[in-house]
C-alpha cells in the first residue's frame, strides 16, 4: 500500500489548475492515466529529492511531506502547461495567419510557462537549503570558537 497515494498529489496539482481539460471522459481510468502522464513527466525536474520517489501501482511508497507534494504538482503545472502551450493548433496559427493576435496570445502563454517554471525553481531552491523543514544551519561551517 502507498504511503502517499497519488490522489493527494493530483489533489494539490488540480488546486494550482482551474482547468476542465478531463470532463471529455467518463472514465476516470482515462483521466487518471493523463494525470499520471503529467506526474511522471514532472518528477526528472527535482534534481536531488530528500526522499526516494519509489512508486507502485497506488502511490508513492513513501510518505512525502509537503514540500515534495507541492514541488511535484507545481512541475506537474510545467508539464501541463507545456502540452497546453504548444498544441498543434497553436503553433499552426502562429504560421499560419498575418494576424500578430494569435502570436500575441501564444507570447503570453509562453510568458505563463516561463512564469510557472521559475516558481518551480524557486520552491525547489527552498526546498534544497531547508532540510527537513528547517534553515541549514551555515554556522556549523564556520566551526568553533573555543
Amino acid at each position: 500500500m502507498a504511503a502517499t497515494p497519488y490522489q493527494t498529489i493530483y489533489d494539490a496539482f488540480l488546486a494550482k489548475v482551474q482547468e476542465d481539460d478531463w470532463t471529455w471522459s467518463d472514465d476516470m481510468s482515462l483521466v487518471e492515466s493523463d494525470w499520471k502522464a503529467i506526474l511522471d513527466g514532472a518528477i526528472p525536474y527535482i534534481k536531488f529529492p530528500r526522499i526516494a520517489f519509489d512508486q507502485d501501482s497506488e502511490g508513492f511508497v513513501n510518505q512525502l511531506g509537503n514540500q515534495e507534494i507541492q514541488l511535484l504538482a507545481t512541475y506537474m503545472k510545467v508539464e501541463w502547461l507545456d502540452r497546453t502551450i504548444h498544441t498543434w493548433e497553436n503553433v499552426k496559427a502562429q504560421y499560419a495567419e498575418s494576424d500578430f493576435s494569435q502570436a500575441n496570445y501564444l507570447d503570453k502563454l509562453t510568458n505563463l510557462f516561463e512564469m510557472t517554471t521559475n516558481k518551480a525553481e524557486k520552491l525547489q531552491h527552498n526546498y534544497y537549503r531547508a532540510p527537513n523543514g528547517r534553515p541549514y544551519s551555515y554556522s556549523n561551517l564556520a566551526g568553533s570558537d573555543g
